[in-house]
């Protein structure tokens, strides 16, 4: 995976998955604060529009990095998926259903695990169709017991860096910008960014189970 992550490939995706976020979790600050102080608008807020637009987000960073993972797989043949009927709707409501579930979830509701996990479904979604359902193969979507042990020290690995990001980064915006609370929106831009590993290492251990089913 470490030739990946290095890849100039990778590089530019992340920074891709970087502008983005940024420009995601700014357009919400600005939302919620137009929506701020009306009941309904706080609720679609937290519930809807936010939701939907991390979404989207993850679909696009699940199909720019599927390809990375699945060197078979073209952005093409990707495309040719959005073709069928339903595709990006019912995609859309998986997900879209899964954060609202992990919501009401006191540990995974937390968006250093829920953004990773609704990341790797994401991604799985691109691999069943592209991958299983085409060789009619039978994998698990749970990763093994080793798989899943890398994964979770990923993911709080992961949490840990974005903690300490947070306060960082936060802290130096306030006092250059003299403004406060910005510890908010720079922990939705890094749980947003910081998803990316787990998902490569989610995808990776999914190759790992094809290539003992091949």
């Amino acid at each position: 995976m470490l030739d990946i992550i290095f890849s100039l490939k990778f590089l530019w995706i992340a920074m891709v998955i970087i502008l983005l976020s940024i420009a995601l979790a700014f357009a919400c600050a600005k939302l919620h604060q137009q929506l701020e102080g009306i009941a309904l608008g706080d609720w679609l807020f937290d519930h809807v529009y936010c939701p939907i637009s991390k979404v989207l987000l993850l679909i696009l960073m699940a199909f720019l990095l599927f390809p990375l993972i699945l060197p078979s797989s073209d952005y093409p043949g990707l495309l040719a998926l959005f073709q069928q009927p339903d595709f990006l709707i019912n995609m859309i409501n998986i997900l879209f259903v899964s954060s609202l579930l992990l919501s009401f979830l006191p540990v995974l509701s937390h968006p250093a695990l829920a953004m990773p996990l609704l990341g790797c479904i994401a991604f799985g979604i691109f691999y069943l169709h592209q991958v299983v359902l085409p060789q009619a193969i039978d994998i698990s979507w749970v990763p093994g017991l080793s798989a899943s042990v890398k994964l979770i020290a990923l993911v709080i690995g992961c949490y840990l860096l974005c903690r300490w990001l947070n306060l960082q980064i936060s802290q130096w915006v306030d006092d250059r910008f003299l403004v406060t609370g910005s510890i908010r929106l720079v922990s939705d831009i890094n749980y947003l960014i910081f998803q990316t590993p787990v998902v490569l290492a989610y995808g990776h251990s999914l190759n790992l189970q094809l290539g003992q089913a091949l």
